[in-house]
């Protein structure tokens, strides 16, 4: 899938499309609260207007920031990886690849993907040890 050509849908090269939307759209047509009411208590319910069920906590900026930070560790131990390895770890733990499809994708043995997994899990895994434990002990 490639980048559209000039006059391609009707667009131009170099033309933007418009990503904004008008204020008014964020409301019903008779001017109401853009909020589901369905969410919120009725009038004759004790607590009216509260919610019915508190609404799921958002993730911590501090969470957010160790989940990137690990994304980023296992990303740099995958790219470090054998090409073989790297593969096999992708096809099975990435794209959900059962043992027998990673097999006959690769054209290797049962044994050999087992091999090949099991070193690829071992050198992630020794990595993120790392990164946890020098985490650990600079707080």
């Amino acid at each position: 899938m490639g980048l559209p050509h000039p006059g391609q849908h009707g667009h131009e090269a170099g033309a933007r499309e418009s990503r904004t939307v008008p204020w008014s759209s964020a409301f019903d047509g008779d001017g109401g609260s853009p909020h589901d009411g369905a969410r919120f208590r009725d009038a004759d319910a004790p607590f009216p207007g509260s919610w019915k069920e508190v609404p799921a906590a958002w993730p911590a900026p501090e969470g957010e920031i160790l989940a990137s930070e690990v994304r980023t560790e296992i990303a740099a131990a995958l790219a470090a990886l054998p090409a073989r390895q790297r593969t096999v770890i992708t096809l099975r733990d990435i794209e959900g690849c059962t043992s027998e499809e990673v097999c006959e994708i690769l054209e290797i043995s049962p044994a050999n993907q087992r091999v090949l997994l099991h070193r690829a899990r071992s050198a992630v895994r020794d990595r993120l040890e790392e990164y946890f434990e020098t985490a650990r002990r600079s707080a």
